[in-house]
């Protein structure tokens, strides 16, 4: 399990460690040298002109040790501090004197510039976790100045401006190559434009536990738990019997593909529910799948593991009136997607709280904005703080998609991928994900199989593309069975 932690949560879980006996110097050397060991078996050929910069907090501290380690290995890094030097105090003026002692003065800040034009490897130390303000005046300069530098940047603990909880840019914010995190990830690397000021992600270990924390980042092997390995004397009855409500006129393809998404992701028998047009012309394509005509849905939804309601259903008073009645009235598990969530609207939402059975959401960011009464752009602003308020709105899972795909439950857990590719983003991955997690959803609790077909579908577009578009949706749901081999190999 990789924790996934809140500024907050950093804050409270270095003040425990300490609290319990663990002296804060000894937290910051063992961050300041794992992040000196991983920056140099990453860019063992950049190391003749190292910059490091430093800011006044304890995200300076790291620097320092950074620096010093540095030392020891027999580079001899320039180093500048952001700030002033009498207001620094604690392990980190500790570590700064130490690099005096040792013989590594601090340069004049106004040698900065001709220092990074000539840099090999840049260090930014300058703001960690705790920065909750945009960035102004000269300082703002400064962290500019180092995300203009042509040397590659490593960013300790998180770029320097980027937001921790959100991922958003405060002020301004370099892009690094790689950014070291300690203890535990921060959620604003993995969302927005902290995931793409981060470059690669590294957790250091700084010597005690990971925090116990029910947030985590999720991980391929997440899935091979989730999923384990049927009995030998599995059949198609044993594997779940998933129903998907899904299709129209133009748009049987959204259906089609999600019930392929569903045989991919494990289930033993999948039928396509739609109209009688959708359904005469998805008779034409299916081999595997089993097709019937939409009419009440009870008889359709007896003894079926799971349902599938939304992909290219459309928007029709006949549709309104089967979402309902599966989103409120079926007590199987039921993933709502697509159309399904814009017939549930705003109104509907805390409806779901009374339904028969558990249900995942699972909507892009635009749906997730009806759902919640505001604009995408104040989703995209707090991806988490919009898919909590979502699961808290409607009692349910909600599984947000985009790039870091958030899953969260009402009043608990949150998880997020950090694994896909921008190839993703096209026509009927959605419907492929939606049909993977009926399958995941027919075997494993509603948080665990949104989490485990999530992680899939997203390893299974990796597999799948061969550059960053121009990707099938059908290619992902060909490769989720290969993703899920990669992560029982995991686990074994």
């Amino acid at each position: 399990m990789q924790p996934l932690l809140t500024r907050d949560g950093a804050r409270a879980y270095d003040a425990r460690m300490i609290e319990a006996g663990v002296p804060g110097l000894i937290l910051m050397e063992n961050a300041g040298r794992g992040a000196a060991d991983a920056l140099v078996e990453r860019f063992v050929d950049r190391l003749e002109r190292v910059v490091i910069v430093g800011g006044a907090g304890q995200n300076g501290g790291d620097a320092w040790v950074v620096a010093r380690r540095l030392l020891t290995r027999g580079h001899r890094p320039r180093v500048f501090l952001a700030g002033a030097r009498d207001k620094i105090t604690g392990d980190a003026r500790v570590n700064l004197d130490a690099l005096d002692a040792i013989g590594l003065a601090l340069e004049p800040l106004d040698g900065l510039g001709a220092a990074l034009d000539a840099a090999t490897l840049v260090v930014d130390g300058v703001f960690g976790t705790g920065l909750d303000r945009p960035i102004e005046g000269w300082r703002a300069d400064l962290v500019r100045a180092l995300g203009e530098a042509r040397a590659p940047l490593v960013a300790l603990d998180l770029p320097s401006g980027i937001d921790a909880d959100t991922g958003a840019v405060l002020g301004v914010a370099p892009r690094a190559a790689l950014t070291l995190t300690f203890a535990g990830h921060k959620r604003g690397l993995w969302q927005g434009d902290g995931r793409a000021h981060a470059g690669e992600v590294r957790l250091v270990d700084i010597g005690v536990p990971p925090p116990a924390c029910i947030d985590r980042l999720l991980d391929l092997a997440d899935a091979g738990r989730v999923l384990a390995p049927r009995p030998f004397d599995a059949h198609k009855g044993s594997a779940g019997h998933v129903l998907v409500v899904a299709g129209s006129p133009g748009k049987t393809g959204a259906a089609l593909l999600a019930g392929v998404g569903a045989v991919r992701g494990g289930a033993g028998l999948v039928t396509l529910a739609a109209g009688a047009e959708a359904r005469a012309a998805l008779d034409g394509k299916v081999v595997e799948l089993m097709t019937a005509e939409l009419g009440a849905l009870a008889p359709l939804a007896e003894g079926k593991a799971s349902l599938v309601v939304g992909p290219g259903l459309g928007l029709d008073d006949a549709a309104r009136e089967l979402v309902l009645e599966a989103a409120l009235g079926v007590e199987a598990p039921v993933v709502l997607d697509a159309d399904a969530l814009t017939s549930i609207g705003q109104d509907g939402a805390t409806r779901l709280r009374e339904a028969a059975g558990p249900r995942v959401l699972t909507p892009h960011p635009g749906e997730a904005a009806r759902l919640l009464g505001c604009t995408s752009g104040e989703v995209q602003a707090d991806r988490y703080a919009s898919a909590e308020r979502l699961a808290s709105r409607t009692g349910q899972v909600v599984v947000l998609k985009g790039a870091g795909t958030i899953v969260a439950e009402p009043g608990g857990r949150v998880a997020v991928c950090p694994l896909g590719t921008p190839a993703l983003g096209v026509a009927g991955t959605g419907d492929v994900l939606a049909g993977v997690l009926g399958a995941t959803l027919a075997v494993a609790s509603p948080f665990e199989a949104a989490c485990a077909a999530v992680v899939l579908h997203a390893r299974a577009g990796e597999l799948a593309a061969r550059a960053d578009r121009g990707l099938f949706a059908r290619e992902v749901a060909a490769q989720v069975p290969a993703a899920l081999t990669e992560a029982r190999q995991m686990t074994a």
